[in-house]
């Protein structure tokens, strides 16, 4: 069933077009992960489909009691009210059912004689009941404690939660609100593992559509059954999820690659033809005749590629072989004790993902380790030549605000040049005239990704990140990725992207009930013991070896299916083309020939002596007949040959790209 349909949106600004020209249609049931640069606009389409925007242009249609509910990435602050009543008001009609049918047991209670009323009464508790109304309570309660709140937190007042904890009262309303759409808009950035794990089952059986947008690759493989990719302002549609979606945007660009080669090189052919006979009038008709030709010849719209960026730490002198120790570590504030005994050692080299549910003291014990803080009891020992540098949330607050970004980033700097600079700040999402923005009229967001880049940009042998990834795009990621795969020290990392972990680490500890488990291995082989690989999908999410391959595969079938039809259709076309072809070259050998000899002839006649001998300017008269006679035909034959070469290869373009959309839609 078709739920929403959009028909010519675009959104346009004074010298800008974010987007124009979509046409896309939801139906219920379907999964779509938005995808696309960042300022692409993603959020703006949400902000349409969710009628909190109007567009430039087009319309929004929404089928007759359609609902969505719309989960932007901040900016949402509740008060006044608990939790628990702040969360049961997002149940549909339940609340004020209620209401209403407490108002009229009241009433009852006074006037049990009323008839009317207690006929009031029936009707609104079939109602209640229909809508599960009692069941209200336990769902509410269940939705909070898997967006991981505590059943101690339910009657704690909203203005109470720190800004994460305010867009997971926004997430579990609206999880509540059962729509008929859901758009979220970064779902998972606030939220630890566990959480993301708990939210994708949840989706996973909810009976509406959903359209989410989100950096986290493992997510979207576990959630969506199509790519909608937003790039130049156009937006396209691909089946699979974004694993799949990434190995099919490789083999388009390969593709595109191969035939805009081609392009060129005809470009290049006629061109240089142009330019050598445009001003001959003997080669007029075939110099016009090329000029039409590369008029007609466009090049293939490509992908928007951003620039890869390439980065390595600077080196940092070698540490010992024992980078850290933790001794029966206890860390209590106040009467809260966060965790007790923790014993850990790490060698140099290692990678390892710290990992647990919120308030299990993930971040308390990074900054245990950074020296930010001491520890109630115990010993914690750094190792030998080991110089740490730490990344949290709140790594803001150290930056200068009077400082421009690109002097910030410049403080730290010792081996870059001013372009590679730039580069790496244009990495991280300041591109252009953000590089001179004071540090001071900056978002958080984009405060926390100019201390990540500020931080690539010290040498250090040990490195604590914490939620490295939470304000960045996958571009973005991959540069950190790439930077750290190639890093030659020691690394503890904190994040809730399992793609990320998954690419990175040898080692996952985990705490627990106050203490650290340790299991060695990948990130994946821990979420197999921990049980999480339980089903096909979640495989999937978590990129285990045998579904990647899965993934791979059906990704490569559908590419060899694009490339299968596409040969067959180049080899249909091959013997005519390439015969076409054969006599547009041998019609232009023998035109050139003619010309040669015409312009021979025509020098003879130019000349007083020629007439003087009539016996042999007789047979030259003849030959210079003929070879005008020849030089037209020749033309004539090459100007079909062209025409009929144009005309194929129109066609044959025309079929590919078909086949390409068949394919890919």
């Amino acid at each position: 069933m078709r739920l929403i349909q959009l028909q010519g949106v675009g959104v346009f600004f004074p010298g800008r077009t974010l987007f124009a020209d979509i046409d896309w249609a939801i139906f219920r049931k379907q999964r779509v992960g938005l995808v696309g640069v960042n300022g692409a606009g993603k959020s703006t389409l949400l902000r349409i489909i969710a009628n909190e925007y109007t567009p430039s242009t087009g319309r929004v249609q929404i089928t007759r009691d359609t609902s969505a509910a719309y989960l932007p990435q901040s900016g949402v602050a509740f008060k006044d009210r608990t939790l628990f009543n702040e969360a049961w008001l997002g149940m549909p009609d339940i609340p004020q059912l209620q209401l209403s049918l407490n108002e009229c047991r009241q009433r009852l209670s006074e006037c049990p004689e009323d008839h009317d009323l207690l006929e009031q009464v029936g009707v609104l508790e079939h109602r209640f009941h229909m809508l599960e109304g009692y069941r209200a309570d336990s769902k509410v309660a269940s939705v909070l404690t898997g967006l991981g709140f505590r059943e101690c937190d339910f009657g704690r007042r909203t203005e109470e939660f720190s800004g994460g904890w305010q867009m997971r009262i926004a997430l579990a309303k609206i999880l509540l609100q059962d729509p008929d759409i859901l758009l979220l808009d970064e779902p998972t950035n606030h939220l630890d593992l566990e959480t993301v794990i708990w939210l994708e089952t949840y989706l996973r059986s909810f009976e509406g559509a959903v359209v989410l947008v989100s950096h986290d690759r493992a997510f979207l493989d576990g959630m969506v059954t199509e790519i909608a990719e937003l790039q130049a302002g156009k937006l396209t549609v691909y089946q699979g999820n974004y694993t799949e979606y990434e190995a099919g945007r490789l083999e388009r660009e390969e593709q595109i690659s191969k035939e805009q080669d081609k392009i060129d090189s005809e470009r290049k052919h006629l061109e240089k033809f142009v330019e050598r006979f445009r001003y001959k009038a003997s080669k007029a008709t075939q110099a016009q005749s090329r000029l039409k030709r590369l008029e007609k010849l466009e090049d293939i719209e490509g992908l928007s590629k951003s620039k890869r960026i390439s980065f390595r730490f600077p080196e940092a002198t070698r540490s010992g072989n024992r980078v850290l120790e933790l001794k029966n570590v206890c860390k209590s504030y106040g009467d809260l004790r966060v965790f007790v005994d923790v014993s850990l050692s790490v060698r140099r080299g290692e990678r390892i993902a710290l990992v647990g549910n919120n308030g299990t003291g993930k971040s308390t014990l990074c900054r245990l380790i950074a020296e930010l803080e001491s520890p109630t009891s115990g010993e914690i020992r750094l190792g030998h030549n080991v110089s740490v540098e730490f990344f949290a949330q709140e790594a803001e607050s150290r930056l200068n605000r009077d400082s421009t970004v690109l002097e910030e980033a410049e403080a730290d700097n010792r081996t870059l040049t001013q372009p590679e600079l730039r580069g790496l700040l244009g990495a991280f999402l300041f591109q252009g005239d953000d590089v001179y923005k004071r540090v001071g009229v900056l978002s958080g967001g984009e405060k926390s990704r100019l201390a990540l880049a500020k931080l690539l940009l010290r040498p250090a042998n040990f490195i604590i990140l914490d939620e490295p990834t939470n304000h960045l795009d996958m571009a973005s990621q991959d540069v950190l990725l790439d930077a750290l795969s190639n890093y030659g020290g020691t690394l503890i990392v904190v994040s809730h992207d399992r793609h990320f972990l998954d690419k990175l680490v040898d080692r996952v500890v985990e705490l627990e009930d106050g203490a650290a488990k340790d299991w060695p291995g990948t990130f994946s082989e821990f979420m197999a013991r921990k049980g999480h690989l339980t089903d096909a999908s979640s495989v999937q999410q978590y990129e285990g070896k045998e579904q990647t391959q899965h993934l791979e595969i059906t990704a490569n079938a559908r590419a060899k299916d694009i490339r299968r039809a596409e040969a067959e259709i180049r080899n249909r076309y091959s013997a005519k083309i390439n015969a076409v072809r054969e006599i547009c070259r041998s019609s232009e050998s023998r035109i050139i020939e003619l010309e040669s000899r015409q312009k021979c002839i025509e020098e003879m006649l130019s000349d007083k002596s020629f007439y003087e001998a009539p016996s042999s300017s007789g047979s030259v008269l003849a030959e210079y007949k003929s070879l005008r006679e020849e030089l037209q035909m020749q033309f004539e034959r090459w100007q079909e040959a062209e025409q009929e070469l144009a005309a194929l290869e129109d066609y044959k373009n025309q079929e590919l790209k078909n086949v390409r959309g068949t394919c890919e839609t």
